[in-house]
């Protein structure tokens, strides 16, 4: 719409000039549409300037929040705070109490800028490489309101040696003041000349005696401050830095207290289970919500002493799930063996005599290594890295610490549990399952069949002559016997079936959605190893065979109630035949049950 007024105010002025109406159309369109391209150059210099004051206020509010102490302890000025998971609440937090802390202090500066007749108050965060403004006089407007009363104010300057007048107090940490200024680049904060005479800056320290900030006040008149004004100011800088180290304090509580939050509720998610993977999955998890980290691993003990990783979060999590290693390929074996925590702010900083993991090598710079204790043992290492260096603070550490105490105990409880688990369901001298738990299986099994229209086959197994070996050679021969065939049992079936001691020296076998046929198979496949086996007992060693009857469902039994006895029972009758017709056999109750009706 401009350019169409701009292009007929144009037509008309120019047609007054030019007989020919073409041609002052023409000229009236390139004039217009240049006038047009000057004006939107003006509204995006403008546009961009708006969004670099804005730019400038949203860094002083984040450095004010570091300068308050706002942000994670452990962070250097120039380093982003992590984002954890609860980084939203911390967030409210950090920029929460950095608007306040900005708005208190800027009341602060327009006091005594007003105690000083002066024009200006500000005070600038005095980084190592920046000088970034913080807050002045005038109170910085959020970004829906009036911003005019800092636009000209310069929110990052940088700190060069003799570069200005506030780069010189930074690097001699001395009060400077300045009666008449002869040289106006030394007032460089202001982004245009606001006629300033005279200065006066000095420097604001923390407890620890180090350079944190530099408060400085200006005026338009000369020699406008006196050694009483530089006294005001020295003593406005040390207030200035008490109110600081007080919001500095508030924000660790306000932040522990949600970190001390995410851990009652790991506490209370670790006690809700007795399941392994579930406990560690869950420490984890909730372990991201205290500290951003790149990787953290359960590294647990075997029966065998070597060493398993039972869970990994984070980076390259994928390659570590469920490797297994020796103690002494690793600084892990270090950390068992002597039940201490290893610490490393930069793991990459010196040469070490075992890697992390022996078969990867990372980038990983932070490094905490905590032992999982229960009371005299160590069963395994809480591991928690970064790839940045000195990224935990000690507080995290702590809490870290904690954590892996209290999943200490639950994965304990965990394995007790299982151990318990175990015993109720499996035979103590065969770890295949025990009776009870092998008719609860083939009734599971049977009720899945039915309703999926599948087939499940049911193997017994009986040792030959086995009291005959008890009576030569001994009980304790006969149970390395018992063994022997169980492990050739397992060896022999799929992960989907089940072996079971079934009682004495009799086993069970249930194969889930196998036919007669294909349950033969198996059979012969077992008969023919026990028969080849040679068991050592002591310093003699002897062969044994075996007999086996099986029994198909819903084929040798219907789906009538009672299928699971009767599957059982002639499981039994083709395994009686077997015996009795010479043993070492394997007899499907389909193919032999007209000679068992004779029997």
């Amino acid at each position: 719409m401009p350019f169409l007024i701009l292009f007929a105010i144009s037509a008309i002025i120019l047609r007054a000039f030019f007989v020919d109406a073409l041609s002052a159309l023409f000229i009236a369109a390139v004039l217009s549409l240049s006038l047009f391209i000057v004006y939107l150059y003006y509204i995006i210099i403008k546009e961009r300037a708006m969004r670099s004051r804005l730019e400038g206020q949203l860094l002083s509010i984040e450095k004010s929040a570091r300068l308050g102490g706002l942000s994670d302890p452990n962070q250097d000025a120039d380093t982003p705070t992590p984002k954890s998971l609860v980084w939203g609440e911390k967030e409210k937090v950090y920029f929460g109490s950095a608007y306040e802390t900005t708005d208190s202090i800027s009341a602060q500066l327009a006091m005594l800028k007003k105690t000083l007749g002066c024009h200006n108050c500000i005070l600038f965060d005095a980084g190592e490489k920046r000088l970034i403004f913080i807050a002045n006089s005038s109170p910085i407007k959020t970004f829906g309101d009036d911003i005019s009363a800092n636009e000209d104010i310069c929110y990052e300057l940088p700190n060069e040696s003799s570069g200005s007048l506030l780069s010189w107090v930074a690097e001699h940490k001395v009060p400077l003041r300045i009666a008449h200024i002869r040289d106006k680049k030394g007032i460089n904060y202001y982004t245009r000349d606001k006629g300033i005479e005279s200065f006066l800056a000095v420097p604001v320290f923390d407890k620890k005696d180090e350079l944190r900030a530099i408060l400085c006040a200006d005026s338009q008149g000369k020699d406008a401050f006196n050694p009483d004004a530089e006294r005001l100011l020295v003593f406005a800088g040390h207030s200035i830095s008490e109110f600081l180290e007080n919001v500095t304090n508030l924000r660790k509580m306000k932040i522990e207290a949600l970190e001390f939050m995410s851990f009652y509720r790991l506490s209370k998610m670790l006690a809700s289970t007795l399941k392994l993977d579930k406990i560690l999955d869950i420490a984890v998890t909730f372990s991201k919500e205290i500290v951003d980290y790149d990787m953290a691993i359960f590294i647990l003990k075997e029966e065998s002493e070597t060493l398993k990783v039972a869970a990994a979060k984070g980076f390259r999590a994928a390659e570590m799930i469920n490797k297994i290693f020796k103690p002494d390929e690793s600084i892990i074996g270090w950390v068992i063996k002597n039940s201490k925590p290893l610490f490393f702010s930069d793991f990459q900083g010196d040469k070490r005599d075992a890697p992390i993991f022996p078969w990867i090598s990372l980038p990983i710079r932070s490094l905490i290594c905590l032992p999982l204790c229960v009371k005299d043992d160590t069963i395994g290492v809480f591991l928690i890295a970064s790839k940045k260096e000195n990224f935990f603070s000690a507080y995290e550490t702590k809490i870290f610490e904690v954590i892996a105490a209290h999943t200490a105990t639950q994965i304990q409880n965990a394995m007790m549990y299982q151990q318990m688990e175990k015993m109720a369901t499996t035979d103590g001298l065969t770890g295949l399952f025990n009776h009870r738990h092998f008719q609860e299986t083939l009734s599971r099994e049977l009720e899945r069949a039915e309703r999926y229209n599948e087939k499940v086959s049911l193997l017994l197994v009986d040792i030959d002559h086995f009291k005959k070996v008890n009576d030569t050679y001994g009980h304790p021969a006969g149970d390395k016997i018992l063994k022997g065939v169980a492990k050739i049992l397992v060896s022999s079936i799929r992960g989907v079936d089940a072996a079971a001691r079934y009682g004495g020296e009799e086993f069970a076998v249930i194969l889930v959605n196998t036919d007669g046929r294909g349950a033969l198979e198996t059979a012969e496949r077992i008969r023919r190893i026990m028969e080849n086996s040679k068991f050592n007992i002591g310093s003699a060693s002897i062969k044994i065979t075996g007999s086996l009857g099986i029994a198909v469902f819903p084929g040798d039994t219907g789906v009538d109630g009672g299928a699971q006895r009767l599957l059982i029972s002639r499981a039994d009758n083709a395994l009686y035949l077997a015996k009795k017709e010479g043993r070492n056999m394997a007899y499907l109750f389909k193919d032999v049950s007209e000679r068992i009706e004779k029997i």
